[in-house]
């Protein structure tokens, strides 16, 4: 059913959460894995110019990235699974769905935060961007549910 399946990594659980469903749909599928990380230097410099240390911030971010998606990369050629990705920055949601369409995937595997309230209004939510804008299916994660079943 699914034969390009993107997945979009940060450090959170819930990401990780993510690649482990990725991993198993695509084994299951035989599906290949494009894998996307993106820096929001927003996070970092707010609506101020850059400066030096923010830059300095924003690359660690983006060594820090690209190490999310080698390490994902490695953990499903170690299972079987063809995978390829990529470090991105810019705005996350629009990211990952560019990332998605130019990779061909035709589903979003992707983790949420699940904030609430008035984090989920400062904050936004990637995944209710995602949800909302992608053509393709998406299957958001949330880390806390899976960690309640184990319990």
């Amino acid at each position: 059913m699914f034969k390009r399946i993107a997945v979009a990594l940060d450090a959170s659980d819930a990401a990780q959460e993510a690649l482990k469903v990725a991993l198993q749909l695509a084994q299951t599928e035989r599906a290949e894995l494009g894998i996307c990380s993106v820096v929001d230097p927003i996070v970092v410099a707010g609506i101020s110019a850059p400066t030096p240390a923010t830059e300095i911030v924003v690359r660690g971010m983006e060594v820090e990235a690209r190490h999310l998606v080698t390490g994902a990369i490695d953990r499903a050629h170690q299972v079987g699974v063809k995978a390829s990705g990529q470090a991105r920055t810019g705005v996350p949601a629009f990211e990952v769905l560019r990332y998605a369409y130019n990779f061909g995937a035709d589903l979003i595997v992707m983790g949420t935060h699940g904030r609430h309230g008035i984090k989920h209004f400062l904050m936004g939510s990637v995944a209710e961007v995602v949800l909302r804008e992608a053509s393709i299916p998406v299957l958001v994660v949330r880390a806390a549910a899976r960690n309640a079943q184990a319990a």
